[in-house]
């Protein structure tokens, strides 16, 4: 099921989820970052470092929501929100306001997977132990070191074990849902939610969020406190939170301890792991620097704070009651299984054609500087070649070809290109311009009023408005130009092109002169050809009018000679 992506309309393509994504579960499909669920561990960090805050995290407010007429709400509320909250106990009378009828804290399931904990080690020997409460670390463990499943404590977490005992105690009719910092519990929910162990999963964002869209005002004032808890879980949240309430069973099974937060260290104790380096410890691992407290959806006010004052928080505030571990008869076991990603395969010279192509040709130019969001350029290459990443997202290899690119347009541009700086002195100039001043680099550092005319420079500069599409002529150099002078606010500096239009000039005024001439041939040949055409006509009236006088004589005769004949 995919819980979280990332907002289309807001992704700007910054590469910050990639470079913070520990296990590369995130690709790019047409410019679009988009989170992979079968290779995503759900820890949210890559939510956390979106400077767009483009997440998009399946919710299930709308559902509690309409249950609250329906059914008794009960939240789980996990330990973490006393050292987050200033003031605790408003965070439970605020739940009260929305409609949760009971609020007990997740430590006590926490308790229990202590003593299921004990009880299992006591029972299995193994080489190493991992906690298994963090989901983000078991779902790592099962897609991309399988090989440790054989160390990883086969009992479920907090909220699923907690979410049994509400479920037990409340009936069927209780809609339970579990409250805390965490993205990932969502996706551990879902096998939970199916066989109806747990109805939904909230983070202290989203309740933040609902508090202020029903407007709930409430008091620091105790209307109900959350049930009694024990020491150990409330201890959960913090580093060494686990191995604290189990160091006296730990120590007599003869393990050492190790604790390890934060998705780097994991991977480096993991590799260790599996390269055998590790052995005999029982390894506490969790996503998120400073465990739980440092989860990735804290509500807005607790975000600012240090991860060692929600320490100090939790320490002062946590009950002393210690842990009795009992023996109880009910297990919490659950099942971890392989799920290990398809590699695919990829040979030297597929990976060196990809690395050609981010303009890598040599060792020098692999300089695995990670901006990119993996490690070296080989695994970027791999990306490359497997759909997960494209050569542009090379900063490097893009600088460089902006770079080239910018120098071919600016050394064969037929424009005149010139750079200057805030006092107006030739900064750049591009070989056109070189060519047409008959100059070189030496005028570099130069007013230049020393080619040009300043008084258009001046201008700009005192107004900072530019000069666009003005026409100029320098009789000087027998030049006409398009002249553009552009203030280059953020640099203080000034981008002047010259496009050349003497050649240009010089053909209209030769088609000028030469529509001129066409015309003047014109007119004469038209001339002659009215005056003929006079003529012409001249001769054919003085014709027909000795014409007309011929025939009217004869026709006279022929009239004359007809009475006669009468």
């Amino acid at each position: 099921m995919q819980i979280m992506d990332f907002s289309s309309a807001n992704c700007k393509n910054c590469y910050k989820c990639i470079q913070n994504c520990h296990v590369k579960a995130i690709k790019l499909i047409d410019n679009q970052a988009t989170i992979m669920k079968d290779r995503c561990i759900a820890c949210g960090q890559c939510f956390v470092v979106c400077p767009q805050n483009a997440r998009n995290v399946v919710s299930d407010l709308d559902v509690i929501q309409s249950m609250r007429k329906k059914k008794k709400l009960i939240a789980s509320i996990a330990p973490s929100y006393l050292a987050i909250y200033d003031n605790p106990q408003t965070l439970i009378n605020s739940l009260k306001a929305l409609g949760f009828s009971h609020i007990e804290e997740t430590a006590i399931g926490a308790e229990t997977v202590s003593q299921q904990y004990a009880s299992y080690m006591k029972e299995h020997k193994l080489d190493n132990y991992i906690t298994s409460c963090c989901p983000a670390i078991t779902t790592m463990i099962e897609v991309y070191y399988p090989e440790l499943l054989q160390y990883l404590l086969p009992i479920e977490s907090p909220m699923a074990i907690h979410s049994k005992m509400l479920r037990k105690k409340y009936g069927e009719d209780a809609f339970i849902t579990f409250i805390g910092p965490c993205i990932a519990k969502k996706k551990e929910a879902f096998y939970y939610k199916q066989i109806g162990t747990l109805d939904a999963v909230l983070t202290f964002e989203e309740v933040e969020n609902w508090i202020q869209q029903e407007n709930v005002v409430v008091t620091e004032e105790s209307r109900e406190k959350a049930s009694n808890h024990l020491s150990v879980g409330q201890s959960y949240p913090m580093e060494e939170g686990i191995i604290v309430g189990l160091q006296d069973c730990i120590n007599s099974l003869g393990y050492e301890t190790l604790s390890v937060s934060g998705l780097e260290g994991c991977k480096s104790v993991f590799s260790s792991l599996c390269k055998g380096e590790i052995n005999g410890t029982f390894i506490e691992a969790n996503a998120c620097i400073g465990s739980c407290i440092g989860g990735p959806a804290l509500p807005k006010s607790a975000k600012g704070s240090s991860i060692f004052v929600r320490q100090l928080n939790l320490t002062r505030r946590k009950s002393k009651n210690p842990l009795t571990l009992s023996n109880s008869v009910q297990t919490y076991q659950r099942p971890f299984s392989s799920k290990p990603i398809a590699k695919t395969e990829i040979s030297e010279d597929e990976i060196q054609r990809v690395l050609h192509s981010m303009g890598k040709y040599s060792k020098a130019d692999e300089l695995n500087c990670g901006a990119c969001g993996y490690d070296t350029c080989i695994e970027k290459a791999r990306a490359v070649f497997e759909g997960m990443s494209h050569p542009e997202m090379c900063i490097h290899f893009m600088r460089e070809k902006a770079e080239s690119l910018t120098n071919t347009i600016f050394e064969h541009s037929p424009n005149i290109i010139f750079l200057l700086d805030k006092d107006l002195n030739i900064i750049h100039l591009n070989p056109a311009a070189k060519k047409i001043f008959m100059t070189s680099t030496t005028i570099q550092g130069q007013p230049i009023s020393r080619l040009l005319n300043g008084e258009d420079f001046k201008l700009v500069k005192s107004t900072k408005e530019h000069i666009i599409g003005k026409k100029v002529s320098y009789l000087k150099y027998g030049l006409v130009c398009i002249e553009n002078i552009i203030y280059l606010e953020e640099q203080n500096s000034y981008l002047v092109i010259l496009h050349n239009l003497t050649e240009q000039v010089k053909r209209d005024d030769e088609l000028a002169k030469l529509k001129k001439n066409t015309l003047s041939a014109a007119q004469n040949v038209i001339d002659k050809q009215m005056r003929v055409a006079q003529e012409i006509a001249g001769l054919l009236g003085e014709t027909t009018a000795e014409t007309k006088i011929t025939l009217m004589k004869l026709q006279q005769i022929v009239i004359g000679e007809e009475g006669d004949i009468k």
